[in-house]
């Protein structure tokens, strides 16, 4: 069956370490959306984190899947849609228990996000650092725990027996102690899942592309799961075959292969 929904990771999938999508990677996209495919960006990236994406697409509608899921971005009209949203304080005292020093940021989806002191950057242009008690005092639909350094490595041999209630959370690229922290249940698989329905695609017609510890379950979701080369071992045990990396254009390997 030709793919009828499409989801792609983007940083390391198809963006790659400069910015830029390649003319093949771009190429292979656009054919498979003129065939009638649903192309949906499903990544950890925020909605205006995402919109700079679009804009290399050139997609005038359509679907965006932000926050590893939590908030759908729809194309055409622009309307942001939190799909699910958590209580952060109680998980933001957990995590300080847990990992000293820990710093934060916290989404506003289409506003920007809020931060605590220390967190790394200025806290300028859409991040406003705020003081302890307004961080974590009302919901949220993403939350990046930042704990300086510490490895990706030592964060993982601590988290991986350590749940959280209420909350899914995810490592992220870096090498660094970042976690990425949504509300309980909730994943890129979640919001596929969802849009799957809504738009009445088969599940036998779902591929899924991703390189990251957050794109795990959309690639066990999708009747073709495709791992980026380069990506770690258990993103690979999840997909159901890899491809070339992203400076490879493993993305429109696979693509040209489906949609010749």
């Amino acid at each position: 069956m030709r793919p009828a929904l499409i989801a792609l990771d983007v940083d390391g999938t198809i963006l790659d370490s400069t910015g830029t999508i390649s003319p093949a990677v771009l190429a292979a996209i656009a054919r498979a959306r003129a065939a009638g495919a649903h192309i949906v960006l499903s990544t950890g990236r925020t909605v205006l984190g995402v919109r700079a994406v679009v804009t290399l697409l050139g997609f005038t509608d359509g679907t965006a899947l932000c926050s590893n899921g939590a908030v759908r971005l729809n194309l055409a009209t622009g309307e942001i849609i939190p799909l699910a949203t958590f209580e952060p304080a109680p998980v933001m005292d957990r995590l300080r228990a847990m990992l000293p020093g820990v710093t934060f940021s916290l989404e506003e989806p289409g506003v920007g996000n809020r931060v605590s002191t220390g967190y790394p950057g200025d806290g300028s242009g859409t991040r406003r650092l705020v003081e302890d008690h307004e961080l974590g005092a009302t919901p949220t639909t993403r939350m990046i725990a930042y704990w300086n350094g510490v490895t990706k490595a030592q964060l993982a041999e601590l988290m991986d027996v350590s749940p959280i209630a209420g909350v899914t959370w995810t490592y992220d690229h870096h090498s660094d102690a970042w976690l990425t922290v949504v509300a309980e249940g909730i994943s890129k698989a979640s919001a596929l899942e969802q849009l799957r329905r809504e738009l009445g695609v088969s599940p036998d017609a779902t591929v899924a592309f991703g390189d990251g510890h957050n794109d795990i379950a959309m690639l066990r979701w999708a009747a073709l799961g495709v791992a980026m080369g380069g990506a770690a071992a258990d993103v690979r045990q999840a997909a159901d075959e890899v491809t070339g990396s992203v400076a490879e254009d493993g993305v429109a390997t696979v693509l040209d292969r489906l949609f010749r």
